[in-house]
């Protein structure tokens, strides 16, 4: 069963969008911080979607790289989220720079599910 174009996507979609509240909310310290992370799942929608009006391309043929972009973020979280919250409780350290080992795996995860879910929707 091919899956392109299939309407089993909005279903892994929406798996997706649940894994990333289950593992970014938690790990977030303030309503701030939540209301900021909870953003990103409708965000990457947006931005997929504007693509896919202006190149012409079905929703459903680019739901896999939604996916990934919205995997990434999670899985990079994964085994830090207790660090990264207490990173982010304190106010002495800018958000823009609270690094530590999430951020090496987060990109390592972004560049895995992006690169493979490129490599599905262009075959």
């Amino acid at each position: 069963m091919a899956l392109h174009n299939s309407p089993l996507w909005w279903l892994f979609s929406a798996v997706c969008v649940a894994f990333w509240f289950a593992v970014m909310l938690p790990a977030m310290p303030t309503r701030n911080h939540k209301v900021f992370v909870s953003l990103g799942p409708p965000v990457i929608f947006a931005a997929i979607a504007l693509y896919c009006v202006k190149f012409g391309d079905a929703f459903t043929e680019i739901l896999p790289v939604y996916c990934g972009l919205v995997l990434a973020a999670p899985v990079g979280v994964l085994g830090h989220r207790k660090a990264l919250r207490e990173m982010l409780e304190d106010p002495e350290i800018p958000y823009d720079e609270a690094t530590g080992p999430w951020t090496l795996q987060g990109a390592v995860a972004l560049a895995v599910f992006f690169g493979l879910s490129f490599f599905y929707v262009s075959r």
